[in-house]
């Protein structure tokens, strides 16, 4: 991962940093000096509530690419544009699960249309948490969406700790943390998606999952999975 804090400006709220800011952002929000106290060194929040018409302007302008129409929320502070969070270089939350069959791994290849990595290879579900769900709630929700795995079978999901992502990005900074979830199907089962976002599934042995292009996140999720499963008998 590359990421050099002195590129960017901090982002703060409440006397704490919450995200980061490139340069010539920070130096936008300056005009906004009824939401925003903007320096050269950090730029501090002052109403969160102004937020939403700020956003909304800056994505007008460009500063904001690929609007979604979804919210996060932000360490108990408030919720915002899910697009913003990149540019603003705010830490979300998102859950991956690792498909397993036997000794092989569901992959699934995103949408050409999707607004970030379209095309590439990723987790077999793999969504952010959007305000007002849980970790669980997510990963049954995506999980239908993404795969048609039914909730029951989504629940039999396992938990295997988290990663944290923090990376230069072209929208901003990626800070992010992925909550790692495997779930083992049934060899026979078909993965059938759900909601256009997924364009093919492959399911390929561990070994062919190593030598993929995948996803940043979803490449961090399948290594870690594949240090941690139980070793094959002889």
């Amino acid at each position: 991962m590359s990421f050099k804090a002195s590129r960017y400006v901090p982002f703060m709220a409440g006397g704490r940093r919450i995200g980061w800011l490139q340069p010539e952002l920070a130096a936008r929000l300056a005009s906004f000096p009824h939401v925003f106290s903007a320096g050269a060194e950090r730029v501090n929040l002052l109403d969160a509530e102004g937020l939403t018409p700020v956003v909304e302007a800056l994505a007008k302008e460009g500063f904001i690419p690929g609007w979604r129409n979804e919210r996060y929320r932000i360490e108990d502070l408030f919720d915002i544009e899910r697009a913003a969070a990149r540019p603003f270089g705010l830490t979300t939350q998102a859950v991956h699960l690792n498909g397993v069959a036997g000794e092989r791994m569901w992959l699934a290849r995103r949408s050409a249309t999707k607004q970030i990595d379209p095309g590439m290879l990723d987790n077999l579900v793999a969504g952010g948490i959007g305000s007002g769900f849980s970790v669980l709630e997510t990963l049954i929700k995506e999980a239908w969406e993404e795969a048609g795995i039914p909730a029951e079978l989504a629940r039999k999901a396992t938990a295997g700790g988290t990663i944290q992502v923090l990376r230069e990005v072209p929208e901003g900074v990626q800070s992010e943390i992925v909550s790692i979830y495997d779930l083992e199907l049934p060899e026979d089962w078909l993965p059938q998606n759900q909601d256009g976002e997924v364009s093919e599934f492959k399911l390929l042995a561990f070994s062919e999952v190593e030598r993929e292009v995948l996803t940043f996140e979803a490449a961090l999720v399948a290594r870690d999975y594949l240090k941690r499963r139980p070793a094959r008998a002889p």
